[in-house]
């Protein structure tokens, strides 16, 4: 059992700060695992469907809007040039702080003019999710993991709390599930904001378009990026509710919400690993330790999605019964999530040579295909039909990312 666990154990500058990183995520997740059926159980199908539709539209639109600078910012700050870390802050603060303000005064504007139901709720899930995002990048990218856990821990906290409250007490559950979430987001963002930003960090003088130019030239291809991996899942479900209904969407995202847990037991060393790969200066000289933490984290998933398999077969059917019918699909979407955290994985080298553009392009290409496979199949095999699709659009990403990384690490 020791050399098993040893073999599941990354290099002690990666593993050491993994641990805090998955203190908050895990904590996050795990509440977020436990109180989703009953979520699930109090809205029904139909309700649940449109929660997880609207969340998933949020999700689509959030890098759109936010340009991915929340991602740049990171990259800046990992830098070891103070100036490089200043412009960072400096340009992400003022495109950030301003989108969101946009965002949420064009959807007052549009609400009083012609009332739209849940538009400006909406508006502000998703400039929450913008700006909670982006200092939770910038945390990261300060190396502030302790900060970036607290943080986490106490958003899991209040949507926990909220959550309950609105499907138990509330009489319009709906509206009040996604308040909570907006309540969730920004309560979080004020306490990492209020603990962790370093306002000496940002500078009036680096608000130049030369500077905004080199990190929107960075960050616009990484839209590219981050709506394909949403689109890869979260599209599928447009094509789901249009040809099968709300409900198959609502099974869709139970099996999905199943099987998230193989998603971050599998990224559990990524943030700590990019933080460690990116400050190198030479990470061809790392190819080896950089080897050993892939094949670490595929015999992880592997040991992981056994035992997830078991214990939703065992335990659904016992305490969530009506939840049943998510288990046909978990299979699917467990492969599903399992090529989509290699992949990330593979993603370091692409970040670490800043081609964002070339890393987005193995996206799309997988996203498209996982499209076109789910519009010709849905109405002849079903869900099975758009699950087989997304599985395919996500082994073409990893075989195009596992090319590029090959060919980087192989010596001239």
């Amino acid at each position: 059992m020791r050399k098993l666990i040893s073999h599941l154990l990354p290099s002690q500058a990666i593993g050491k700060q993994a641990w805090v990183y998955g203190l908050g995520t895990y904590s996050s997740k795990l509440i977020s695992l436990i109180i989703f059926p009953i979520i699930a159980v109090q809205l029904g199908y139909s309700d649940t469907g449109k929660y997880d539709l609207a969340i998933s539209t949020v999700t689509i639109l959030s890098p759109i809007f936010s340009l991915q600078v929340t991602d740049a910012v990171y990259l800046w700050l990992s830098s070891n040039d103070l100036q490089q870390k200043k412009i960072g802050v400096t340009v992400s603060s003022v495109v950030i702080f301003s989108i969101m303000l946009l965002i949420v005064l064009m959807a007052f504007i549009v609400q009083l003019l012609a009332p739209v139901k849940l538009l400006f709720l909406g508006a502000l899930i998703l400039a929450s999710q913008i700006g909670l995002t982006w200092i939770m990048q910038l945390l990261r990218g300060n190396r502030q993991i302790k900060h970036y856990t607290a943080t986490m821990i106490v958003r899991s906290m209040v949507f926990t709390l909220g959550e309950l409250w609105a499907v138990f007490y509330s009489s319009n559950k709906l509206h009040s599930v996604l308040m909570a979430f907006v309540a969730s987001n920004v309560i979080a963002m004020m306490v990492a904001f209020l603990s962790g930003y370093k306002r000496e960090q940002f500078s009036k003088s680096f608000i130049q378009w030369s500077h905004f130019k080199s990190i929107l030239s960075y960050s616009l291809p990484m839209v590219l990026n981050a709506l394909g991996w949403m689109m890869m899942i979260n599209i599928n479900k447009y094509v789901i509710q249009v040809a099968l209904g709300y409900k198959m969407n609502g099974i869709f995202a139970v099996a999905d919400k199943l099987a998230s847990p193989l998603f971050f037991l599998g990224t559990f060393y990524l943030f700590s690993a990019q933080d460690y790969f990116l400050g190198k200066r030479d990470l061809k000289e790392y190819s080896r330790e950089f080897n050993q933490l892939i094949l670490k984290v595929v015999l992880l998933t592997f040991l992981g999605s056994i035992s997830l398999l078991i214990g939703a077969w065992v335990f659904v059917p016992i305490f969530f019964p009506s939840l049943s019918e998510g288990l046909d699909f978990l299979p699917y979407l467990s492969l599903i999530y399992l090529l989509f955290t290699f992949s990330c994985y593979l993603g370091i080298p692409y970040l670490f040579t800043k081609q964002s553009l070339g890393m987005s392009m193995t996206t799309i290409v997988g996203v498209i295909i996982s499209i076109v496979g789910s519009l010709f199949t849905v109405n002849y095999w079903g869900l099975v039909g758009v699950c087989l699709s997304i599985v395919v659009g996500c082994a073409t990403t990893l075989a195009l990312r596992l090319r590029k990384t090959m060919r980087f690490f192989s010596p001239v």
